[in-house]
C-alpha cells in the first residue's frame, strides 16, 4: 500500500508556468505541408461519403438555406452580418455564404457540403498542430483532432453544413486559448479563429477566463491575442444584442436546472467520450442493448487510475480544463437551449477527450521502472549498454501504448456511428436541391412569377428557401452576389 500511495499524483498548477516554456516553434517541411494538405483532403471526402442516398452535396441543411443563402439574397453582406438568428448574430455561415454565391445557384448544395467538410477537416489539422506542446503523442493528437472532422455524435446535423459548425468551432476554441506558436501570423491566425467562433457563437466566451489565465502565465501580446480575439467577438454579439434585439427572437424554452443538466452529462457525455451504443450494435452488443454507458465509464475510469498513480506522467491543467470546460459548455448548451441535444454532447465528448488525452501522455513513472529493470543485474558495461538499449526499445513501446489504445476507442466510434441506416438519417432522403431546381425551373417559366420556394433538408421537416426567378433561370451562372 505504501508503494502505491508514494506513486500517487495529484494534480498541480504550477505546472500552469510551464505554458510559457510550451512554445511552438515547429516549421512545417514541404512534405508536411503536402501531407497535410492531402490529409485534410481525404478526410473531407470520408465526411462527404458517409451520408447514404441523395447525400450531403445533393441537399442543403436546414438553416443554411432559408436563413444563410435566403439571407444573403435578401439583404447586402453587412445587414446581413448584424440580422441575429435564434438569439445571437453568426459571423463564420455569413460569411461563408457569401463565398458559395460567387457559385452558380445550381452548384450551391454542393459548394456548401464540401465547405462545410474543409472547414471541420482543416479545424481537426488545427488542433493537431496546436496539441502538439501538450500531447507529444501523434496518436493522442489524432484521437483529440479526428472527432473535430468525423463527429460520431450529432453527425445527423453537424456533419457537412454552415448552420451547426459553431458547436465544434467550440471546441477549437479550447486547444487555441492554450496554444503559444512562436510565428507571428500563427497568433494572429489564433486570435482571428477565436474571434469569428464567439462571433458565431456568444457561448464561446466561457474560454475568456481561461485565455485571461494564460495571459497571467505568457504575459505580452503572445498571451494577450486570445484575449482580445474573444474579447472583440463579444463586442461583435453586443451589437446584436443592443442595437438588433438579438435576445427576442429566441424560439426555444430554456430548462435551468443544473441538476438535471449534470446528470444529462454524465449519461451522454461521460457515457459515449470512449464508447458509444452505435459501436456496440456494430459489434454484436458486447453490452446489452442500452449499457453501453457503463463501459465508456469505464474506460474514463481507467485513464483516471493511469494518470493518478502515475503509470502515464498527466498534462494536469489540460485535463482539469478540459473536464471543467465540458461540464460547463455541456450544462450551459442544455439548460440554454432546453434540451440534451446531441449536437450539444459532441462539443463537450470532444472536450473530455482532450482531458482524456493529458491525462495519458508519456508516463516518466513507467519509465523509471523500466530503467530500474534495465540497470538490474547488469555485470559489465558492455551489458550494461545492451540492456538500455533494450529496455529503450521496450520503454518506446510502452509509452505509445496508451496513446495507441486512446486512438483505437476514437477510431471505434467514429467507425461506429459513420453511416446510418437511410430511413434515420436526415439527408439521405433529401429533398434532392437537383431535383428542387428543376421544378423551380419548371415554375419559374412562367415570366408572371417572381419568386420560388425550394425545399431543404431535412426531409421530415417544412425547411424552405425562397428565391428569385431570376436567379433561377440564370442557376449557371456565377457572382450572382448579395444586393
Amino acid at each position: 500500500m505504501a508503494v502505491v500511495a508514494d506513486r500517487i499524483q495529484m494534480p498541480s498548477f504550477a505546472a500552469l508556468r510551464a505554458l510559457r516554456a510550451r512554445v511552438d516553434s515547429q516549421v512545417m517541411s514541404q512534405a508536411a505541408v503536402v501531407l497535410a494538405v492531402v490529409a485534410t483532403g481525404a478526410v473531407a471526402f470520408l465526411s462527404l461519403r458517409r451520408t447514404g442516398g441523395y447525400g450531403a452535396p445533393d441537399t442543403i441543411w436546414a438553416e443554411d438555406g432559408r436563413q444563410f443563402y435566403q439571407g444573403s439574397l435578401q439583404l447586402n453582406f453587412f445587414d446581413a452580418l448584424f440580422t441575429p438568428y435564434n438569439g445571437y448574430l453568426h459571423f463564420v455561415p455569413r460569411v461563408l455564404i457569401e463565398i458559395v454565391r460567387i457559385f452558380p445557384l445550381a452548384w450551391a448544395s454542393t459548394v456548401i457540403a464540401t465547405m462545410g467538410a474543409l472547414v471541420t477537416s482543416s479545424c481537426a489539422l488545427l488542433i493537431y498542430r496546436a496539441s502538439a506542446k501538450h500531447l507529444h503523442s501523434p496518436a493522442l493528437r489524432i484521437a483529440v483532432a479526428a472527432p473535430v472532422a468525423l463527429p460520431y455524435v450529432g453527425q445527423l446535423e453537424l456533419a457537412n453544413n454552415f448552420a451547426c459548425l459553431h458547436f465544434l468551432l467550440l471546441y477549437v476554441a479550447f486547444w487555441l486559448v492554450i496554444w503559444n506558436p512562436a510565428r507571428g501570423s500563427l497568433r494572429i491566425l489564433a486570435a482571428c479563429v477565436l474571434f469569428a467562433t464567439v462571433g458565431s457563437d456568444p457561448v464561446a466566451g466561457i474560454f475568456l477566463p481561461l485565455a485571461l489565465l494564460r495571459f497571467y502565465a505568457v504575459r505580452g501580446w503572445r498571451g494577450a491575442l486570445p484575449a482580445v480575439g474573444i474579447g472583440v467577438g463579444l463586442a461583435f454579439q453586443a451589437v446584436g444584442i443592443v442595437f438588433r434585439n438579438a435576445l427576442h427572437g429566441r424560439g426555444i424554452s430554456p430548462h435551468y436546472d443544473i441538476w438535471w443538466a449534470t446528470d444529462q452529462y454524465f449519461q451522454t457525455v461521460l457515457g459515449q467520450g470512449l464508447y458509444t451504443e452505435q459501436l456496440n450494435e456494430r459489434l454484436g452488443f458486447i453490452m446489452p442493448a442500452g449499457d453501453a454507458h457503463y463501459l465508456a465509464w469505464a474506460a474514463a475510469g481507467v485513464v483516471l487510475v493511469l494518470a493518478v498513480v502515475r503509470v502515464t506522467r498527466p498534462n494536469w491543467p489540460v485535463v482539469v480544463m478540459g473536464v471543467l470546460h465540458s461540464v460547463l459548455l455541456f450544462d450551459g448548451l442544455a439548460m440554454q437551449g432546453g434540451s440534451d441535444a446531441p449536437r450539444y454532447e459532441m462539443p463537450a465528448i470532444c472536450l473530455l477527450l482532450a482531458a482524456v488525452g493529458g491525462a495519458l501522455t508519456s508516463g516518466e513513472g513507467l519509465r523509471a521502472g523500466v530503467e530500474r529493470e534495465s540497470t538490474r543485474g547488469s555485470s559489465s558495461v558492455v551489458w550494461s549498454a545492451v540492456w538500455s538499449r533494450v529496455w529503450s526499445t521496450v520503454w518506446s513501446v510502452l509509452r505509445a501504448v496508451p496513446g495507441v489504445v486512446a486512438l483505437g476507442f476514437v477510431v471505434g466510434c467514429i467507425f461506429g456511428g459513420y453511416t446510418q441506416p437511410t430511413n434515420v438519417d436526415w439527408r439521405s432522403k433529401g429533398p434532392s436541391f437537383d431535383a428542387q431546381l428543376s421544378q423551380a425551373a419548371a415554375v419559374c417559366a412562367d415570366k408572371a412569377r417572381s419568386d420560388v420556394q425550394i425545399a431543404m433538408a431535412p426531409s421530415f421537416a417544412s425547411w424552405t428557401m425562397t428565391v428569385p426567378c431570376d436567379l433561377v433561370r440564370n442557376r449557371d451562372d456565377f457572382f450572382q452576389l448579395s444586393p
